[in-house]
């Protein structure tokens, strides 16, 4: 495993799955209303807006997801500390420590993959 792979599988597994499972909800859902509040405005804007703001609404959702990652990863690479933040985040995996490169590697395959 190196920070290649992890932010890969960061990327596959938040950011797509993710993504996804949220938009298939909101695609399979169009008759019952949900239960959950905030479930039930976005439900309601979803499904008032044409095909065209659907997409846009998603490209939306997408920015806001990567850079809420990309945030994060900035704190875990070290890039980013928080007021009166002693001693850095670290991830480890098996005794390995990972930290410095994620979000660059994170941005790169989105970049060059694209969103998939």
């Amino acid at each position: 495993m190196n920070e290649v792979f992890i932010a890969r599988e960061i990327k596959k597994e938040i950011l797509v799955k993710q993504f996804n499972r949220y938009f298939d909800i909101l695609e399979k859902s169009k008759q019952e209303p949900f239960k959950n509040n905030s479930w039930q405005k976005i439900q309601s804007l979803y499904n008032s807006i044409d095909e065209n703001n659907k997409e846009n609404l998603k490209e939306f959702a997408k920015m806001i997801m990567i850079e809420s990652i990309t945030e994060l990863l900035a704190f875990v690479d070290g890039i980013a500390t928080f007021n009166g933040q002693e001693y850095p985040f670290e991830l480890s995996c098996n005794g390995t420590k990972y930290r410095g490169n994620l979000q660059e590697y994170l941005l790169m395959d989105i970049e060059e993959n694209g969103f998939e």
